[in-house]
């Protein structure tokens, strides 16, 4: 079940993928930061509660923390490496944080995989990598050269593998719910990441009530659309491994191309869609193994 639910957040991402990028362009990447996990707690407070508290442990405590702490500042520093930058360029660096969940995955949960699934992961990089790098018309090792001569490619290189140990928190976290409740984690979790970035935000920007009025409509389906995609990923992940979860989550890059064909007449070139082959032959081997 664990593969239907990755599937399902790569749809979702693609949805969040394109709302960020259009609310960025005119608002701060912390106020959307904290608009994507604000927004989402009216909508949890049910079915994190509706069976009771649940039973907790101190490791849940510290993970929950360590994700909270890690993926705020990650998400943030991601965001603002995209506003600093030319997208197109950077993004490809994005597919390796897989690698880096699979090696997290590993040391910290102990979760081997086999020949099949590791071929997957290992195709579903090379495709990602290689659509986005034809996506830019760059060559091949334009993103690597970057993480030296741009400072903001390294950042968002940084911020993808602190992502990627975040995600090794919260599957830890969930492990240490009786019974395993995703919203709980989620609704505890982004409470006090908004806390944390309502603090950050009113030392930095002090317009930023102002900004969130204005942009009210664009940040609540922003923050809609991410409630949805981290449910569904969180689910993935209480059975499935990290790195398989979110190499099909990966996937995401393909479905907002699809988007951008039907709804936006962007049809892409062969070579993206060489890489985009390549990612579904990977998804279907870790379907398969």
């Amino acid at each position: 079940m664990w593969f239907w639910y990755a599937l399902l957040s790569a749809l979702v991402s693609a949805v969040s993928i394109i709302l960020n990028k259009k609310a960025l362009k005119n608002i701060n990447a912390s106020l959307v930061s904290w608009s994507l996990f604000s927004f989402s707690i009216p909508f949890l407070i049910y079915p994190a509660l509706k069976d009771g508290w649940p039973k907790l442990n101190t490791i849940f405590l510290f993970a929950t923390l360590a994700s909270v702490i890690t993926f705020t500042y990650a998400k943030t520093l991601s965001l603002r490496s995209l506003k600093n930058s030319l997208i197109s360029e950077i993004i490809p660096l994005s597919f390796f944080g897989v690698f880096f969940q699979y090696i997290f995955g590993l040391i910290f949960l102990s979760e081997s995989l086999g020949m099949l699934p590791l071929v997957g992961l290992f195709l579903i990089i090379t495709g990602g990598y290689l659509l986005k790098v034809e996506e830019a018309k760059e060559d091949i090792l334009k993103p690597f050269k970057l993480l030296i001569t741009n400072k903001s490619s390294f950042f968002y290189m940084i911020a993808m593998i602190m992502m990627s140990l975040a995600t090794v928190f919260d599957k830890t976290a969930l492990i240490n719910i009786e019974p395993v409740n995703q919203s709980f984690y989620l609704l505890i979790g982004n409470m006090i990441t908004t806390l944390l970035l309502s603090i950050y935000l009113t030392k930095q920007d002090r317009n930023w009530i102002k900004d969130l009025k204005t942009n009210f409509w664009t940040l609540l389906l922003n923050g809609i659309a991410f409630t949805v995609l981290s449910l569904l990923f969180l689910y993935g992940i209480t059975t499935g491994a990290v790195a398989l979860v979110s190499g099909v989550k990966k996937l995401e890059v393909f479905f907002v191309l699809i988007i951008g064909w039907l709804l936006f007449g962007d049809k892409p070139k062969r070579g993206v869609w060489i890489g985009s082959l390549i990612m579904l032959i990977g998804v279907i081997l870790i379907k398969l193994g």
